[in-house]
């Protein structure tokens, strides 16, 4: 089973950013087709778009701060996995995938805002299993790389839960924020990420509770829609133009 789970990591590896993709444009499909699939009160559906909402920008945000203090290509090279040296500061001195737990955290957000019985038992365990599977071959490809280095650093640090926080600050003693790298290497991200889930909400809402789209809502979530692409355009002129270049020597 897990000489399996290793083959279908090195698979789904390099389709690991389009997984995400293929759930929330799935969950607009599936509320648009199915408007009964919601739980019959607006009120409740709204608490769930918001606790999904909180969960999604959490998740985020452990992608921003990992990437913020120590940018690696241990998340792959030309769509393989790679590693050119082992980071142990910054998150991972606190679990050994946060840019994995972010992405978890911003599909279980993804999850409840569309709030639909069959996501929930078949999407979501099928997304946990496919990430397990991805951690499984890096870990085997960083066990082979880096030997008892890394087998120390697996004793020490979990694979996903963070541990020790308390101890954050002196993870990222020496290290600097790097704002410019964190806009140029997630901006896109977050802006499509952003916009998909803002779309489904929108969807969700009017397909189930029959919310116009001249609504006080929709305009709020066009409010939303509009400053990520005005946040896209931006930063892609500043990439696009050399601004968001950073220190390469940084970690």
């Amino acid at each position: 089973m897990k000489a399996f789970t290793l083959r279908f990591g090195n698979f789904i590896f390099r389709w690991r950013d389009t997984i995400f993709t293929l759930i929330v444009l799935g969950g607009i499909v599936a509320v648009a087709l199915d408007p009964a699939g919601g739980i019959g009160d607006r009120q409740a559906e709204f608490m769930f778009t918001l606790l999904g909402a909180v969960v999604f920008v959490l998740g985020e945000f452990v992608r921003c701060i990992t990437i913020g203090y120590a940018y690696i290509k241990r998340g792959g090279l030309k769509k393989e996995i790679f590693a050119e040296r082992l980071v142990v500061r910054g998150l991972f001195a606190h679990t050994r995938n946060p840019m994995y737990l972010g992405n978890i955290l911003i599909a279980l957000g993804a999850i409840l805002t569309i709030n639909y019985l069959w996501f929930y038992i078949f999407v979501l365990p099928l997304f946990l299993y496919i990430y397990l599977a991805i951690t499984y071959s890096e870990e085997n490809y960083l066990r082979g790389k880096f030997g008892p280095e890394y087998d120390q650093y697996c004793r020490d640090v979990n694979r996903f839960l963070p541990g020790r926080l308390s101890g954050f600050k002196k993870s990222i003693e020496g290290m600097t924020f790097t704002f410019r790298r964190l806009l140029k290497k997630e901006h896109g991200t977050i802006t499509a990420l952003g916009v998909m889930v803002a779309l489904l909400n929108l969807v969700k809402f009017h397909a189930r509770y029959a919310v116009g789209w001249d609504s006080d809502f929709a305009l709020n979530v066009y409010t939303i829609i509009a400053a990520l692409l005005i946040f896209e355009l931006i930063t892609y002129i500043l990439a696009s133009t050399g601004k968001l270049e950073w220190d390469p020597d940084r970690p």
